[in-house]
């Protein structure tokens, strides 16, 4: 779903933006897009980080515990 974004800039911000966009050959609607789509899978990735320091606090974790694996099969179990 395509939602429209109104957002206040600095004029000169604004017009670098889009020369930047221009010579990249995309729409400064889309170089945002993607920049928030960036920074915001930064964060997920940085809580994730947070807490898998965590999952080591019930007890020793083996070196190759693949946190992903474990939690498909948790999660296919739960839901069969």
């Amino acid at each position: 779903m395509v939602s429209k974004l109104t957002l206040s800039m600095n004029s000169k911000v604004i017009e670098t933006a889009k020369k930047y966009a221009e010579k990249k050959g995309v729409s400064l609607s889309k170089l945002v897009e993607e920049y928030f789509s960036k920074i915001t899978a930064h964060q997920i990735t940085k809580t994730r980080k947070s807490l898998m320091e965590l999952k080591g606090i019930l007890g020793k974790v083996p070196p190759d515990f693949d946190y992903d694996e474990e939690r498909s099969k948790y999660l296919t179990e739960k839901y069969k």
